[in-house]
């Protein structure tokens, strides 16, 4: 475990820097440079912030998908996946239940917050603390969401605040309760990020103001806070910077969000300095059947519902396995229109964290929360018209209950295979509400048990044994 946290403790930092902000948010470390010799430069605070970044592309490369939709009512699992993701059966072993690249990034945020703030004071006086705080900032705001991800995922988890850097220093550490981090970190991290950013930056691919603003509302909306998710909303309103985007150019939040005004944060990849993004085979890289296949409420809405823009430029209508997911692909076209797929090593996705139709629905469900069915009602009804579909009438919408079925079935369809799905209903109580039913009729299917959801304890992730084995601390996620 020390050999570990001696890889975590030594910045993977020296990178090329960069001529331009993109290519800047993309850098790999080059090589190991201790924090002895390194954070004495602008250009290594750029570094340490590209390595933070790096970090980030590492935990959403390929559990983007197994952890936001790959137990959810949005895909099954074809018959090349693991169909423990769609039948409730996660092991300690399955891919996905390591938590190693939250803390490594974790980690890299930490030295950030440490150091940023002594390269102006101990060796580059002449960095203008506008640009240090806004570095802070997005050290503050990484590191938030990784422990926000983390407590959703496994519950209490070891809470690190400053950086591992000497390893003769145990790296045992007991769980902390979530709802202290929630409290204690992750919401102080964020209202310290909100005074430090400046908002006149606004890279897209970086932890902007606007990102901070939206999971600050996350959070909120976590903790069932609504007036408070509303006061981050004003916030993001006030900042006049996002709105829907177009019906017209809906696409190009996926495939060019910084050309958008509704994408709030994507995450930057380059395959030929990345490889390509391992999601990408899970969902429709290559010309081969992939890990999940559409599920059929979905694939039926679309196919009989042409007037929603969404539904061809989301999944592949063409492909007889449901199993091609269009949506992180630019259109590319054979002569006979069939839409061609770059191979796994060639696949760039351009993962969104939060783009301005999330905002809004998350403030209509707190509208209804809050027994304001008029908001509720218009802003679902703005993501709707944009879709090019028929807005709802408030009579059809005549409780709270119906409300919130309307706004999650739209946030289905939305964020299909953004990384929403298993978080919606976890947050709004309704998994075992949703996915019993469905685990049954799979688990008939298959001529196994029906016992549906089964634990509800199995809501939670296992942790990965080598995590186990690492920290003497640590017991198991029960019942695994």
């Amino acid at each position: 475990m020390k050999k570990i946290f001696k890889n975590l403790l030594i910045l993977t930092a020296l990178v090329s820097l960069l001529n331009g902000c993109t290519k800047f948010l993309d850098e790999k470390p080059q090589t190991e440079i201790g924090s002895t010799v390194f954070w004495k430069s602008e250009d290594d605070i750029k570094a340490g912030i590209a390595a933070m970044y790096d970090g980030i592309q590492s935990i959403f490369d390929n559990n983007y998908t197994l952890y936001g939709d790959a137990r959810t009512d949005e895909v099954r699992v074809g018959q090349y996946g693991n169909i423990s993701y769609a039948m409730n059966g996660l092991t300690a072993g399955i891919t996905g239940s390591n938590w190693t690249n939250f803390y490594v990034t974790i980690q890299r945020a930490n030295l950030g917050i440490k150091y940023i703030p002594l390269v102006k004071e101990k060796y580059q006086s002449g960095i203008a603390q506008e640009a240090i705080n806004h570095y802070l900032a997005q050290c503050y705001t990484t590191r938030a969401l990784c422990y926000f991800w983390l407590i959703r995922l496994w519950g209490d988890v070891p809470v690190w605040t400053e950086p591992y850097e000497d390893i003769n220093m145990s790296p045992d550490k007991a769980r902390t309760p979530r709802d202290i981090i929630v409290d204690t970190l992750i919401q102080k991290d964020l209202e310290r990020a909100a005074t430090l950013s400046n908002p006149s930056l606004n890279n897209v691919f970086e932890a902007n103001i606007g990102a901070t603003y939206a999971l600050a509302m996350d959070v909120a909306m976590w903790k069932k806070d609504y007036p408070a998710a509303v006061d981050w909303y004003n916030k993001l309103l006030a900042l006049d910077t996002y709105s829907l985007e177009p019906t017209a150019t809906w696409k190009n939040l996926f495939i060019a969000p910084a050309s958008t005004k509704g994408a709030i944060w994507s995450v930057f990849w380059d395959w030929t300095v990345d490889g390509g993004a391992d999601a990408s085979t899970l969902i429709g890289a290559g010309n081969t059947n992939s890990d999940f296949e559409v599920e059929d409420s979905v694939w039926n809405y679309w196919t009989t519902m042409p007037a929603d823009i969404r539904g061809p430029q989301t999944i592949d209508f063409n492909n007889d396995w449901h199993d091609k997911i269009l949506k992180f692909y630019a259109p590319n076209l054979d002569a006979k229109g069939n839409q061609l797929y770059p191979n796994g090593a060639e696949a760039n996705i351009l993962f969104p964290i939060y783009r301005w139709a999330d905002v809004v629905l998350l403030r209509a469900e707190a509208a209804n929360k809050l027994n304001d069915p008029v908001t509720a009602l218009d802003l679902l009804n703005q993501v709707r018209t944009r879709a090019g579909v028929e807005i709802y009438r408030a009579d059809s919408l005549n409780n709270q209950a119906i409300m919130e079925d309307a706004i999650l079935s739209e946030r289905k369809l939305e964020f299909f295979m953004e990384a929403k799905r298993w978080f919606d209903l976890l947050r709004t109580d309704k998994v075992i509400e949703v996915m019993d039913p469905i685990l049954k009729q799979r688990q008939a299917e298959t001529a196994s048990p029906e016992v549906g959801w089964g634990d509800p304890r199995t809501i939670l992730w296992p942790i990965d044994g080598n995590v186990l084995n690492a920290n003497t601390k640590l017991e198991q996620n029960p019942p695994y």
